[in-house]
This record gives C-alpha cells, structure tokens and sequence, in this order.
C-alpha cells in the first residue's frame, strides 16, 4: 500500500523550507513538536556533505534512516538516488508521518514497509543493508549510543558504511565505540559543534534487547502504595516521580477503576502500573497509545513484569486526534489522558472531542497536564461532570464522569 499525504498532518507544521543536495531541489515541511522545527539543522548539512563528498552513493541498494525526524538525511538521498530502498525509522510515530508527508511533498512515493515507527535498528537484519545514516540523538544517551554504533556495524554488507553525525560533546564517545567494534574507520569531518563519521562492518553480534534502555529497576511510591518497576534512557520519572504523578495519586486514589482502559503518553509505566496494583481496581484491558514507542515499550514491559495478565495492547499515533478512528464510541471503562500538546497547534477542540467520544456513559476520564493548558482544555470540555480538580506546582489534574 503506497503512503497518501494525510491533510490533518498540515495543522502540526511550522513552516516550509527549501533545500538542495547534490543540484537536487527539495523542499520540507518542519514541525513544532520535531528536532530543528525552523531550518535544516547544521548536523543533518554537515552529514550530508560529507556523503555527496566520500561515499559511493551510486552503488548502494539498500539504506537505512535510523532516528530519521522530518526524513531530510533519506529523502536527499532517494531524491538524488531514485533505485535506492530507502527505509525511514523513528520513535516517534510523528516523526515517521512527516517524513512520508515530505517524502510526497518531492514527489517520493514510498510503500508502508518503507516506514518503520521502532527504536533505533529495530528489526533491522544482519548484513542487509549497504547504507545507515544517522543525525544521533544526544538525548539518547551514552549507553543507548555506543550500543546502536556497535549495532549498526553488524547491520552492513562487508562493502557497506555507517555515517553518523553527533554533538561535538559527545564525538569521543562516538569514536570510541567505533573502535571497541572493531569496524574500520572511512571518513571523518567536523565542525566547532558537529562531528562526522563514516566507518565500516565489524564481526560484532546484531542482537538487539529491550534491555540496552533499561536504566534501573526500583521500588516506587505513590500516595504509600508501593509498585516496583524499570526505568528507561531518556524518558522522565526514571528515578522518583514528578509533579504531574503526585497529583495523578492524590485524585486517583479516590475511586475505584475497572474495565477497560486506555492510557495516552503513559511514560515509564508509573500510572498504569500503580492502578494496577492497587486492590481496589480491577483493569482488565489495558490499551498503551503514544507518538513515542518508547513509552509504550517500557510501559507494556513493566506492566508485564508487575503481574498484569489481561489483555494489554500498544498503539503507535502521530497525536491524540488520531484516537477517535481507532476505536468505536463509548469503548473505555476510563481515559487517562497525559497532555503534551505541539506548541503552536490548536488541539483543544480535538483532545475534548477524543474524551467525548471514547468514554463509556457514567465513565471516566483522567486528564493532567501543566495548569496553563488544562486552563486553555476545560473551556471545550463539554458532557462531563467534574467530580476532582487539583493543582501543584504548575501542574493540575481533573477526573471527570461522562453524563
């Protein structure tokens, strides 16, 4: 099935810029709630660069975007290069449908199987491509990192390269890990704040665990019940709970929840985990929804591991508009619904309208968010009966019962 523009993407972007590699012109639509959301970013150019300037471009069949964002590093390549396959892949389900929005913004038609929403290398096979670019998120984190550059050198032909583009804080880190591989090194290039490497395929193993996130397992904390749970590189709350939490408990604690649930940006796990366990709930399906894989990933493994064994289920979504197509109205026992809203971007009406729809009558929904955009929600906020409404420190929570 090829990819069609979905018109309700244009409502999350920024701006539109323009573009040129290798003569090629090309344009990209950026977003608010992606990396460099006003310009090409100067690590992706420096990359680029380097490519058009050292590789055998011409040669290769097949490449892979890894951590791709608006797609910029693929879409320049399979524009100048048309036979190359090209797969596109993030964490971020936004990030994936903005790049097959871009992709046919230069007139790149690309196959489902071209867009792959997963954590770096994800079913990526062993010496099967010839290419694998990557503008390394800082973000990840160091052990993320060293483990995707050891990785990525068993994921090329014995011909293949790795080119990677990463902080300048972070190049020894980089360097380092391409040398514990044992992979050659092709190409270098830097600037005061980017530095470029190109290097080959080493005999290093291409298994890839959940395990290379975790961060650390504890116990937790909220409103003196305990749960235990695991932590993950580059989400928050991996090591105590935070503000929106200890509202969350403080309202929650109150009622008793059953049925079936679906939780939006459920993090680490903390909130699903936490209901779960308390004796008073009885959750019998859970339904993980998210732009980003890796709350999900971490969420449904920690769900797992506390115990919970009914029907549990993930889904990957651009944003939370998107949830009203997946379901049938009035499907959900109880909502949760964890606000992190694209700046610039009127979602209000749409997140109102997705509680509305999804919540069974006499139900609940769950909404937290920072106080300024629970202010900006409530005044759409229609069919519902506020039954708790608490605030602290620029965070609030509402539990709200649909009539």
């Amino acid at each position: 099935m090829k990819y069609k523009t979905d018109p309700r993407i244009q409502k999350l972007v920024n701006k539109q810029v323009d573009f040129q590699f290798h003569g090629v012109k090309l344009k990209f639509d950026l977003s608010m709630g992606l990396f460099s959301s006003f310009d090409i970013d100067a690590g992706s150019r420096l990359l680029l660069k380097s490519l058009a300037k050292d590789a055998p471009l011409e040669t290769y069949t097949m490449a892979l975007d890894t951590g791709c964002g608006t797609g910029v590093l693929g879409i320049c390549l399979k524009m100048k290069y048309p036979d190359l396959n090209m797969i596109f892949q993030d964490r971020d389900d936004l990030a994936v449908t903005m790049t097959a929005h871009n992709a046919a913004l230069n007139g790149i038609s690309l196959n489902e199987d071209a867009l792959n929403t997963g954590l770096l290398l994800d079913d990526i096979k062993p010496r099967s491509l010839d290419l694998i670019v990557c503008n390394i998120p800082a973000k990840a984190g160091e052990h993320v990192i060293r483990d995707f550059i050891i990785k990525a050198s068993a994921c090329i032909h014995e011909t293949g390269r790795v080119a990677v583009v990463i902080v300048d804080s972070l190049k020894d880190l980089v360097s380092e890990a391409i040398k514990e591989c044992g992979s050659p090194m092709i190409h270098t290039d830097a600037t005061r704040l980017h530095s470029v490497f190109h290097f080959g395929s080493s005999s290093a193993k291409a298994d890839l665990d959940f395990s290379r996130y975790i961060r650390k397992t504890r116990s937790f904390k909220i409103c003196d019940d305990k749960y235990k749970i695991s932590t993950v590189y580059n989400l928050p709350d991996f090591d105590q709970i935070s503000f929106w939490l200890h509202v969350s408990g403080e309202i929650l604690h109150h009622t008793s929840f059953t049925g079936r649930s679906l939780f939006w940006n459920p993090g680490q796990g903390h909130l699903p985990v936490w209901l779960h366990s308390r004796m008073s709930n009885n959750l019998k399906s859970i339904t993980l929804a998210s732009r980003d894989s890796l709350q999900n990933r971490i969420s449904s493994y920690n769900l797992k591991n506390s115990g919970f064994d009914g029907m549990l289920n993930t889904l990957m979504l651009p944003d939370e508009s998107y949830l009203t197509e997946q379901f049938d109205d009035s499907s959900f026992d109880c909502v949760f619904l964890n606000l992190n809203p694209i700046p610039k971007v009127k979602w209000h009406q749409d997140l109102a309208a997705t509680a509305r729809k999804l919540v069974k009558p006499g139900r609940f929904c769950f909404i937290m968010g920072r106080s300024s955009d629970m202010s900006l929600l409530e005044k759409h906020i229609k069919g519902f009966k506020t039954l708790e409404d608490d605030r602290f420190k620029g965070n609030r929570g509402v539990l709200l019962k649909k009539h």
